[in-house]
């Protein structure tokens, strides 16, 4: 009996959280094809200031956790993580970029030796990726393998499945949006067992919430901060 606890973090996402809480909640029957025989999803509100709390308590099947005040893409995740259930965690955003259908194949290959199953999607499936985000991505992915001496396309998907054990050997982890390439960055340096599953990409629904040049340059500090913990010189 294994059971997987999908995890959306969400802030201001009236226009789209019900689609994707459905999209998620739709895929239970694919799932225990691929040997998940339980699904639970946790929405954690990181504080809106719009109907998404209000939103989501009107969804069947769905646990909301509410934040008191704005802490973070990553503190939500984190909330996330210690309050589920299941021997998998995954997440991913709450804006429609990422494909919930994709969850049972990441499954597969966390029950079949995968500790960390990460949503690749710069591995050659159809993407809808500004091409600014895309440069920024390939290099990011390309300095943490030339770092991690591993393979990586996709240092910061945020389409992921892991195994609820290896969570103390990733943390800490930072409260930002950060959390994705740094969770890379630890689990390469971890010696944990990292797969990628092409994904598709899609364009989000409602603004985007991050910077190129802030958040790109707050994603170089800390992967770089993170190796030299691990090999100072």
């Amino acid at each position: 009996m294994t059971m997987l606890s999908v995890v959306i973090p969400a802030y201001n996402e009236e226009n789209g959280i019900a689609e994707i809480a459905g999209r998620v909640l739709s895929v239970r029957d694919e799932l225990k094809k691929s040997g998940v025989s339980d699904l639970e999803l946790l929405v954690v509100d990181d504080c809106s200031r719009d109907n998404t709390a209000e939103i989501v308590k009107e969804i069947n099947g769905v646990r909301l956790i509410r934040h008191k005040e704005n802490k973070g893409y990553g503190a939500a995740l984190k909330t996330g993580f210690s309050n589920a259930n299941g021997e998998l965690i995954g997440f991913l955003d709450a804006d429609g970029t990422y494909p919930p259908e994709y969850f049972p194949q990441l499954c597969v290959k966390a029950l079949n030796g995968g500790e960390l199953v990460i949503g690749s999607r710069m591995a050659g499936a159809e993407s809808k990726m500004p091409m600014t985000r895309r440069i920024g991505n390939l290099f990011f992915a390309t300095l943490l393998t030339l770092i991690g001496q591993q393979r990586v396309s996709d240092s910061a998907s945020g389409l992921r499945v892991f195994k609820r054990e290896i969570l103390e050997r990733i943390y800490p982890l930072p409260d930002g949006l950060n959390l994705t390439p740094v969770m890379s960055t630890r689990a390469v340096h971890e010696g944990i067992q990292m797969v990628e599953v092409p994904i598709p990409y899609d364009e989000r629904v409602g603004s985007s919430k991050l910077s190129v040049v802030r958040d790109g340059s707050i994603f170089l500090q800390s992967m770089v901060w993170t190796v030299l913990t691990y090999n100072p010189v």
